[in-house]
C-alpha cells in the first residue's frame, strides 16, 4: 500500500476536551470554564495543538448586541492560540418560530484562528431582554442552556 502524502488530512480546528461551561463565579453576567477532567481544554487551531491549562471564572462576553423579548439565540464560546476567550453572537430568533417550525437557531461563525469549545443559549422570556456581559444569567427572566462542543455543529437547534 502506497500513502499519498497530498491526501493526508491538514489542519484542523477543534476542542478535545469537555470545556465545562456554566454561568461566572462572582459575576453572574459573565461565563466560567471548569474542564472536568481538572486538567484544563485541549484544542486545535489549525492543525496545532494547545492547552488552556486553568480553569477560569468571570469570563466577560466579547460580542453581543441587545437580544430582543420572547428570543432565543447562540453564543459561541472560542479561545485562541493563548487560551484568551471570546465570543460571537448569533442571529436572534423569536421562540415561537422555534416552537412553531417555521425557524431555526442557527450557530455562528468563530472568529479567525479561534477554536469553538462551547455555546450558551440564551432565552429571554417574559418582557425583558438580554444584553451580553450586562444582564445576569441566573436571572428569573433568562433561560440558559449550556454546550461543551468538539466544534460548530452542522446542524441548526430546532428549539
Amino acid at each position: 500500500m502506497t500513502i499519498n502524502l497530498n491526501e493526508l488530512p491538514r489542519g484542523g480546528t477543534m476542542c478535545l476536551a469537555k470545556a465545562g461551561l456554566g454561568i461566572g463565579g462572582t459575576d453572574t453576567a459573565t461565563l466560567s470554564i471548569t474542564a472536568p477532567n481538572g486538567a484544563g481544554v485541549d484544542f486545535i487551531i489549525k492543525g496545532i495543538l494547545y492547552h488552556k491549562a486553568d480553569a477560569a471564572d468571570d469570563l466577560s462576553f466579547t460580542a453581543g448586541t441587545a437580544q430582543g423579548l420572547l428570543t432565543k439565540c447562540l453564543y459561541l464560546v472560542c479561545l485562541d492560540k493563548d487560551g484568551t476567550v471570546s465570543t460571537v453572537q448569533g442571529d436572534s430568533v423569536l421562540t415561537a418560530d422555534l416552537t412553531n417550525g417555521v425557524a431555526t437557531l442557527e450557530w455562528p461563525t468563530p472568529t479567525a484562528d479561534t477554536c469553538c469549545i462551547g455555546a450558551v443559549k440564551v432565552q429571554t422570556l417574559l418582557a425583558v431582554n438580554f444584553t451580553a456581559g450586562t444582564t445576569d444569567l441566573d436571572a428569573t427572566s433568562i433561560a440558559d442552556t449550556y454546550y461543551d462542543l468538539l466544534c460548530v455543529p452542522v446542524a441548526p437547534l430546532t428549539s
